[in-house]
C-alpha cells in the first residue's frame, strides 16, 4: 500500500478516534459543567486530566518492547486499546455530570490511558512506515484527523446533548470510538516493522543526539504555552458570554474543526517546500497573531470577535503542531519509534495542560484579559527562541532515513 492510501485507510481513522474523547473532555464536558454551575477552578481540574497524555512516555517502552508477532507488534496493541476506549466511554453514560463528576473523571482517566497507549502504537507505525518526505503530510493528516475527532467529540456531542440528553450523546460517542477497529483488522503489519529490542535508558540515549535537548526541553515547551493557553480559555469565555452550549460546540469544534482540518493539510503540504526552520518560524508568528485576536473577545465580546478568535486560533494551532510533530518524527530512532516520538510529545503536552490548568486560576481571580496577556507574552518568547535556537535535524548527518515496510491490506 502506498503512503497516501496508508494515511487515509489506517492513520486517518486512528488519529481521528484519539480526539473523540479529547473533544468530549475539553469541550463538551467543560461546557456542560460550566452551564450547570461549576466554577472555573473545578473546570481546571477537568483540563488537568489531559496530563494523562503527557505521562504516556512512562509506558511507551513497553509498547516498543512487547507485542504479538502473529497479530502484528503495534497492531496488537491497537486491537486491545481501541475497544477499551469505546467501553470506557460507554461506562460514563449512567452518571450525572454534577453529582458524579469524580467518578466520571475516574472513568475518563481509564479512557485517556487507553487512548494514549493507542497513540503510542499508532505513532510508532507512522514513524516506521512513512518516509521522511511523507512526514509533513502524515502530520497534516494527524492534526486534521484530530479536528475531525474534535468536531464529533465536542460539537456533535453538545448538539446531541441539547437535543436528546446526556445518555444518547455518550452512547453515540462510544459507538463511534469503536469504528477504527474495522480498519485496523484490514491492516496487516509486516514483520519488518517489528521494533528492535529497546535498550535500557533509551530516552537518555535519545537526548544525546545533536539538537534533541534544545528542541525537546527548550523550544517545544515554550511554544506550548501561549497559543494552547489561549485555546483552553475559549470555551468558558464563550459560555460566560451567554453563548449556548450547542453554539459553543458549533463554533469551537464545528467551525474551528473545519478550519483546523484545512489548515493542517495545507501546513503539512508546505513543510517540505518551506523547510523545517522556516515553517517553524512562520507558524510560530501565526500563533502570536492568533493569541492577540482572542483579547477583544475577553474585553468587548460579540459574535464577530468570537468567530475571528476561533478561526485564527485553529489555523495557528494546527500549523504549529504539524511542524512540531514533523520534527519529533525526524528525531525518533527506528528501533525506539514509539518511545522517542512519545517522550518528545509528552514534554510539550505536559507544559500545555499544566499551563492551561493554571490559567483557569488566573482567569478566575484576575479575569480573562490578564490571562490572555500572559499567553501573548509567552507566544512572543516562544517564537523568538525558536527562531534563534532551532536547527533542522534533516540536515544533520546523524539523522538517517527510516526503513520502510510494505504493509498490506486484507480483503474484508
Amino acid at each position: 500500500m502506498n503512503d497516501k492510501r496508508l494515511m487515509l485507510r489506517l492513520f486517518l481513522p486512528l488519529y481521528a478516534s484519539q480526539y473523540l474523547g479529547i473533544g468530549f473532555l475539553f469541550t463538551a464536558l467543560m461546557a456542560i459543567s460550566r452551564e450547570r454551575g461549576q466554577d472555573l477552578e473545578n473546570i481546571g481540574v477537568i483540563f488537568l486530566l489531559g496530563m494523562v497524555w503527557t505521562l504516556k512516555f512512562l509506558w511507551a517502552p513497553l509498547v516498543d518492547r512487547f507485542g504479538s508477532r502473529k497479530r502484528g507488534h503495534y497492531r496488537s496493541w491497537i486491537m486491545l486499546t481501541q475497544p477499551a476506549v469505546a467501553l470506557g466511554i460507554a461506562a460514563v453514560a449512567p452518571f450525572d455530570v454534577i453529582d458524579h463528576l469524580g467518578l466520571i473523571l475516574l472513568l475518563l482517566t481509564f479512557v485517556a490511558i487507553m487512548s494514549a497507549t493507542q497513540d503510542v502504537a499508532t505513532d510508532a507505525l507512522a514513524v516506521r512506515n512513512l518516509r521522511g518526505g511523507s512526514r509533513g503530510n502524515i502530520n497534516g493528516v494527524q492534526v486534521g484527523a484530530g479536528f475531525i475527532g474534535d468536531i464529533v467529540g465536542g460539537a456533535a456531542v453538545l448538539v446531541l446533548y441539547d437535543l436528546f440528553g446526556w445518555v444518547p450523546a455518550i452512547l453515540t460517542l462510544a459507538v463511534l470510538s469503536a469504528v477504527p477497529v474495522y480498519f485496523v483488522r484490514r491492516f496487516r503489519e509486516e514483520e519488518t516493522t517489528a521494533p528492535q529490542r529497546v535498550r535500557r535508558q533509551s530516552a537518555i540515549a535519545l537526548f544525546r543526539q545533536p539538537g534533541v535537548k534544545r528542541w525537546a526541553l527548550v523550544i517545544t515547551p515554550l511554544l506550548s504555552i501561549g497559543l494552547p493557553g489561549a485555546y483552553s480559555l475559549l470555551v468558558p469565555m464563550l459560555v460566560d458570554g451567554g453563548v449556548s452550549v450547542g453554539l459553543v460546540g458549533l463554533l469551537t469544534n464545528g467551525l474551528g474543526g473545519v478550519i483546523g482540518i484545512a489548515a493542517a493539510l495545507v501546513a503539512g503540504s508546505l513543510v517540505n517546500r518551506l523547510g523545517r526552520r522556516r515553517s517553524l518560524v512562520i507558524y510560530g508568528l501565526l500563533q502570536v497573531v492568533a493569541v492577540a485576536a482572542t483579547i477583544p473577545l475577553a474585553t468587548t465580546g460579540g459574535l464577530g470577535a468570537a468567530i475571528l478568535a476561533v478561526v485564527l486560533i485553529n489555523i495557528a494551532n494546527c500549523a504549529l503542531f504539524v511542524i512540531m510533530y514533523t520534527v519529533n518524527m525526524d528525531l525518533a530512532r527506528p528501533g525506539n519509534a514509539g518511545s522517542d516520538f512519545t517522550v518528545q510529545v509528552s514534554i510539550s503536552f505536559g507544559m500545555r495542560y499544566l499551563v492551561g490548568g493554571l490559567l483557569f486560576g488566573v482567569a478566575d481571580s484576575a479575569g480573562y484579559a490578564p490571562a490572555l496577556l500572559v499567553c501573548l507574552g509567552a507566544a512572543v518568547v516562544g517564537v523568538t527562541v525558536a527562531a534563534l535556537l532551532f536547527r533542522d535535524p534533516t540536515r544533520h548527518a546523524s539523522v538517517t532515513e527510516l526503513p520502510v515496510a510494505a504493509p498490506t491490506e486484507q480483503a474484508a
